[in-house]
């Protein structure tokens, strides 16, 4: 039962992303550009990536109005949890979690040219990871299991 829960949620994130490819929008100003500044490639170029190959996992993410920004989350054991946030420029998030029973909460907000990257192998290990600042990178690995970290930055 939970694999078609699954099927039926990767269908609409696919074919969300599929009738998403296909709008475009005009980001700015003019002048002889044709309404894209230029052509100086301002526009939000945002990709979502999710894989989940055990059971019970679960993702929430959201990009709002993420110029150049990429999340990709891959949980590959059973029962991780990630809730994820972005709305920043030239922002990346990755997250890898192959244990069993690990939860991250990333936020990621106005924070330029930033890069959060947590990776938590083990088992229940747990991130809290906020980033509110400029030119900031943040890096997370735990290996081995009930670990906890929060860390901020802004």
């Amino acid at each position: 039962m939970n694999f078609f829960k699954i099927a039926a949620i990767a269908a609409v994130v696919v074919s969300s992303s599929a009738m998403a490819s296909d709008l475009q929008f005009n980001w700015g100003g003019g002048g002889n550009g044709g309404g894209n500044n230029g052509g100086n490639n301002s526009a939000p170029e945002s990709t979502m990536k999710v894989y989940q190959h055990g059971a019970n996992n679960n993702v929430t993410a959201l990009q709002a109005d993420a110029r150049k920004s990429n999340v990709d989350i891959k949980q590959l054991g059973s029962s991780n949890g990630a809730d994820v946030g972005q709305g920043a420029d030239n922002a990346s998030i990755d997250l890898l979690q192959k244990g069993y029973g690990n939860n991250a909460t990333i936020d990621q907000w106005e924070a330029k040219g930033s890069t959060i990257d947590v990776s938590q192998y083990g088992v229940r290990n747990g991130a809290i990871v906020n980033q509110t600042a400029a030119a900031s990178t943040v890096d997370l690995t735990q290996v081995g299991y009930n670990n906890h970290a929060n860390l901020q930055q802004h």
